[in-house]
């Protein structure tokens, strides 16, 4: 109405103000400017109610007049697909890494099955016995017996089989162990390490010792055994029992030390028992982490190892057992010439045949060493051993202590005098003045201690020779012993 007239409204309004403006539209228009304009044209609008657009497409929203729609993001329709994608990325990774692992464990338990022989315990001939009471293995052997017939070597391996059973109803998985406390005398494995048997089957072990010393033993070993599904795990002993051949590699449980002889700068010397034997176990010092002195103690070891001669002390073996190397030789029960000399005065003093038979017995001993290219290089009283004073028996003084003895064919051109060699009151005037020297070395240090011998008493006296390199210049001036009174004829010349 206007002026008191009526008009009418356009065709596209409900209701209006003029006839041009409209205040309110029909169904599927929108108000907008005072115009009513078609759902299709206002973008992103999809419904009307009003005259206003009511709801809008994806990531759009009416505005506050609703005559158009305006951007609006919607982030759980973004976050969502993202959250759903990784879901089901991860739950295709878990599958492929299920699957996978499963493979994985196929192709291992198929590849184990290849490295072991396995059979049924119903179709075999062999005689299972329960590990112990209640328990679900059973095996070929109550002990594992390396020697029924004979003794094993030492150093190398030696192998025997042992077959185990599963009475179980489920897989159990076996692998079989050696004590710690043994690794020092002997190694001990299995092939294989480890072993899934399936239920009424047995598995074949092969197991192998190496004996590192001359040893008798019956230790246990440990059978470790769980349930594949519960993980519980249970331990059985098993006695391995073998006996090794007799070699120069000893076991140091073997020896028994009782008092101590003496000791000098290398180590220490004592009395004791080695197999109902009487012996001399001389314990090494500072070798541990001593590279240069420990292959010095082998090359020692290895050459009295080849000695075959009544007049060298016996040697028994060495013991290599870190921080307690050892040497083990015959026991001399009446000690050195030196120890003798220091012990007994002179109208106490062995009888002039039996002080010639020890002398004839050490130039025995160094004639057997020089006929092998051997130089011992500290001949002197105190390395010439009395195992007996009986006059009439074969053999009754011994070499020994061979510490600095080296082969001749290693030292013809370039051998002179070592620090810590030899003793310098014994020692040649090559040695002394550092000149090349070989087998006459010996033979003057045996001249001196031949000296000593005969008279019973220190050959350079105190009152003449106060310091050692009185000696030393006293021989290098070309000097030598006066002839002691009272001296058989032929004896010294």
């Amino acid at each position: 109405m206007y002026n008191g007239e009526c008009y009418l409204c356009s065709d596209n309004c409900m209701n209006c103000i003029w006839s041009n403006i409209c205040s309110s539209c029909d169904y599927g228009k929108v108000l907008r400017n005072g115009k009513c304009i078609p759902l299709e044209a206002v973008v992103n609008c999809i419904e009307t109610s009003n005259g206003k657009c009511s709801k809008c497409s994806l990531n759009y929203k009416p505005t506050k007049l609703g005559d158009y729609c305006e951007f609006h993001l919607n982030v759980l329709i973004v976050i969502l697909p993202i959250i759903g994608f990784i879901i089901i990325l991860i739950v295709i990774l878990c599958m492929a890494i299920i699957l996978i692992n499963s493979i994985t464990r196929y192709t291992a338990n198929k590849q184990r099955e290849k490295e072991f022989t396995s059979f049924k315990m119903s179709s075999s001939s062999i005689h299972f016995v329960p590990l112990s009471n209640g328990s679900c293995l059973t095996t070929s052997m109550s002990e594992i017996n390396f020697t029924e017939n004979n003794v094993i070597p030492v150093g190398q391996e030696t192998k025997t089989l042992l077959c185990i059973g599963n009475t179980n109803k489920a897989i159990m998985k076996v692998q079989i162990t050696n004590k710690t406390d043994c690794e020092s005398k002997y190694g001990i494995r299995s092939e294989p390490q480890l072993a899934f048997i399936k239920p009424g089957n047995a598995v074949e072990f092969n197991l192998f010792v190496k004996p590192y010393c001359t040893c008798k033993v019956d230790d246990p070993i440990l059978i470790v055994s769980s349930d594949v599904k519960k993980s519980k795990e249970k331990t059985y002993q098993l006695h391995v029992i073998f006996e090794t051949e007799l070699t120069s590699l000893l076991d140091y449980d073997e020896l028994k030390i009782d008092k101590k002889l003496g000791e000098g700068a290398f180590g220490i010397v004592f009395k004791g028992e080695l197999r109902g034997n009487k012996v001399a176990i001389k314990q090494m010092k500072n070798m541990a982490g001593d590279s240069e002195t420990i292959e010095e103690f082998e090359k020692e070891v290895m050459m009295l190892d080849k000695f075959r001669s009544d007049y060298i002390i016996h040697f028994y073996g060495a013991v290599f057992i870190p921080n307690k190397y050892c040497m083990v030789t015959e026991y001399a029960e009446y000690g050195s010439i030196q120890d003798s000399i220091h012990k007994y005065s002179k109208d106490k003093k062995p009888g002039h045949k039996l002080r010639i038979k020890f002398m004839i017995d050490a130039a025995k001993g160094i004639e057997y060493l020089h006929s092998n290219g051997i130089l011992h290089r500290d001949i002197k009283p105190d390395n010439i051993l009395i195992v007996s004073v009986n006059p009439n028996t074969l053999v009754n003084a011994k070499l020994t202590d061979f510490g600095s003895s080296r082969n001749v064919n290693m030292m013809m051109t370039n051998m002179t005098f070592t620090k810590g060699v030899g003793t310098p009151m014994y020692m040649a005037p090559e040695v002394l003045d550092q000149k090349k020297y070989k087998m006459p070395s010996d033979i003057f240090s045996f001249g001196v201690s031949l000296f000593e011998a005969y008279i019973w008493n220190t050959p350079y006296p105190i009152e003449k020779f106060k310091y050692p390199w009185d000696i030393a210049q006293f021989i290098g001036s070309g000097k030598r012993l006066e002839k002691p009174n009272k001296c058989q004829s032929g004896f010294i010349t």
